[in-house]
């Protein structure tokens, strides 16, 4: 079993993609999960081109479930209502 080191980040968000393909809210974040940084800036999500709206947490709606997921929020099927 190996044990990761408890590293106490900071809340900055300035995003770098690992190199296992997931966003992390910074350098350290990914580094504390044990992943290597492979660039800096949100990682490039290759979704379909398909057209199933879901609601994002953030009030975004998003053409499907996978650009959601690349965004890393929460969401619900349908187009978010106007109010």
């Amino acid at each position: 079993m190996v044990c990761s080191e408890q590293i106490a980040c900071t809340a900055d968000y300035s995003p770098v993609c690992g190199r296992n393909d997931r966003t992390y809210d910074n350098e350290c974040l990914a580094r504390s999960a044990g992943v290597g940084v492979a660039h800096k800036g949100k990682c490039k999500c290759a979704c379909p081109e398909n057209m199933h709206p879901v609601c994002g947490s953030n009030g975004v709606t998003y053409d499907n479930a996978c650009l959601a997921k690349c965004d890393l929020v929460g969401f619900r099927p349908g187009s978010c209502g106007t109010g």
